[in-house]
């Protein structure tokens, strides 16, 4: 038999067991094309510089969406006829076969996002709120529509996402790109015109294409850890050198964004790496430098804006102590010393048991940390610490619980927690509506509102899954969380298959931590779902391969 007869019987093989055909590579095609589009839309589009940027977003978001997603319901649905016309002429499936084998094909994630999409969709009858619940609150836009376009992001790429590694290339070159104006920014050079005509105090505020800093964070650590996976698992050296250069400057613009709360997406996603390198040498010396790497990135940056620095760029606590502290210093050389230390020790036999125990270890410790962190604040807030340890505890803001306690987030989460006590049994149960927070808030709860913010609204919680809970319920919140605590948990336990699994991973932890003390939003939350998909169109592909192997 002659190698074209085989290449031939091959090629055709791989395409008869994946169920290529026609249609299903248009819709394979048609989902990258929108995938991309996204991803560069929305990270450049801007249509007057800072003014209303984050509504010029989400009309780029919104065109992209409906113009994409309508050809790709249209040949869907297609396709989905025309199967349905080939199994019942061929009388292959019977109603259970079929039945049988739609259940197999729904995952646990699959299963979150769908009855999200449900609940979320009853939310809007629970409410009343019909007309804001459709878009949303103005400038923010996250009402049902923009909550379908997520779940349509992640149902196409997770189903035909064969493409993907051709999304993630313009997602993360995009990416890049947005890093590396932010770090310029930050030195106060301008190389696309958007500070022009700004005061000093404005472009502490605003950063790279995305906008205020808050949004552009939120971006920052869903995209990030992409990267740095690659740095951390790829085997090839040109891959590892490309995704090094992304870790340095995501690192750079990182220590730069002047957000406490990206911190705590940056230690979300390193312990999800920690927990996956330290199971081999060689990965467990790349940790370390990417810890290192992150360290010399603060003090790089530290004499960089030097060159041209804005006096109205105040620090939050935690970049000031990267930047300026002494501490970090002693971090960065312990970082360097363990790496020339483990480099030494590459051909001894590695303790995988004993490292293991070690992260599990690890991971307690954190889990401990948060809890007694938590458990510090409600103490010193109500006094119940008294002596010296009371008084050093005073002095550090985040100890002490108020109105002011996080920019505001103290006086915020109290009265949306109020805000929840006092709904009826159906709203607590099913929402008020996506979006529609501000809606409700001002039909129930106006004057309070007005006495604490005057004629501010207050458009969410400043808290996703307070947020979640109270637009969309219990129910709602419930299988929202679940999205990503499945996702998580089945990746992870997958992520030898493909590493591409731990990055995925890796950001939605990021995105969790970090939007605890944020919300969603046009510039970070369609890419989480887009992620989620590869991740899932991975996971699938991957097993199945298993599967015809065994």
């Amino acid at each position: 038999m002659s190698n074209k007869v085989k290449k031939a019987q091959n090629k055709k093989g791989v395409k008869d067991a994946s169920g290529q055909g026609m249609p299903q590579m248009l819709m394979e095609y048609i989902t990258a094309a929108v995938m991309a589009a996204m991803c560069v839309a929305v990270s450049f589009y801007a249509k007057d510089g800072y003014n209303q940027i984050g509504n010029a977003k989400f009309a780029a978001y919104k065109m992209v969406m409906m113009t994409g997603f309508s050809i790709f319901l249209a040949v869907g649905a297609v396709l989905l006829c025309a199967r349905m016309y080939k199994n019942r002429r061929e009388r292959k499936l019977s109603a259970a076969d079929f039945a049988g084998r739609l259940k197999e094909s729904i995952s646990a994630t699959d299963f979150c996002v769908l009855a999200y999409l449900f609940f979320m969709t009853v939310s809007v009858v629970s409410g009343g709120f019909y007309e804001d619940a459709l878009w949303g609150s103005f400038g923010w836009n996250m009402g049902w529509m923009s909550q379908l376009g997520f779940v349509l992001v992640y149902l196409a790429v997770s189903r035909f996402g064969r493409h993907y590694r051709g999304i993630l290339a313009v997602f993360c070159g995009s990416a890049f790109l947005v890093f590396l104006i932010a770090v310029l920014h930050r030195m106060l050079i301008d190389p696309i015109g958007y500070y022009k005509g700004l005061q000093g105090y404005q472009m502490a505020q605003f950063l790279s294409t995305i906008g205020q800093a808050t949004w552009y964070a939120s971006y920052l650590v869903v995209a990030l850890p992409v990267g740095v996976v690659v740095f951390l698992l790829a085997e090839k050296t040109l891959w590892r050198v490309l995704g090094g250069i992304y870790t340095a400057v995501g690192f750079a613009s990182l220590v730069t964004q002047n957000s406490d709360s990206a911190y705590f997406a940056l230690a979300g996603f390193m312990l999800v790496f920690f927990l996956v390198c330290i199971q081999k040498r060689e990965t467990l010396n790349r940790f370390v430098e990417v810890c290192t790497l992150f360290f010399a990135a603060g003090k790089v940056m530290h004499f960089l804006m030097k060159i041209h620095p804005n006096p109205d760029l105040a620090y939050d606590f935690i970049t000031a102590l990267i930047l300026d502290g002494s501490i970090t210093w002693i971090f960065l050389g312990f970082c360097l010393l363990l790496c020339v230390f483990l480099y030494g020790r590459r051909n001894r036999p590695y303790p995988v048991r004993r490292m293991q125990q070690a992260g599990r270890a690890v991971a307690l410790a954190a889990a401990v940390f948060v809890i007694m962190m938590v458990m510090l604040i409600i103490l010193q807030s109500r006094g119940a610490l008294s002596g010296s340890f009371g008084e050093a505890l005073s002095t550090v803001s985040y100890f002490n619980w108020n109105d002011t306690w996080g920019n505001g987030r103290g006086r915020i989460w109290s009265f949306a927690v109020r805000v929840f006590a006092g709904e009826s049994i159906l709203h607590k149960l099913f929402g008020v509506g996506p979006d529609c927070f501000s809606s409700y808030v001002a039909a129930v709860h106006g004057e309070e509102a007005h006495l604490l913010w005057g004629d501010k609204i207050l458009t969410n919680p400043h808290n996703e899954w307070l947020t979640t809970l109270i637009n969309t319920g219990i129910f709602g919140v419930f299988f929202y969380i679940g999205i990503f605590v499945s996702a998580v948990k089945r990746y992870l336990r997958a992520w030898q298959q493909d590493e591409l699994l731990v990055g995925v991973a890796a950001s939605a932890v990021s995105y969790m931590a970090y939007n605890f003390f944020c919300y969603q939003q046009v510039c970070c939350t369609p890419f989480m779902f887009l992620l989620l998909g590869v991740g899932e169109y991975v996971y699938r592909e991957k097993s199945r391969q298993t599967k015809q192997v065994s």
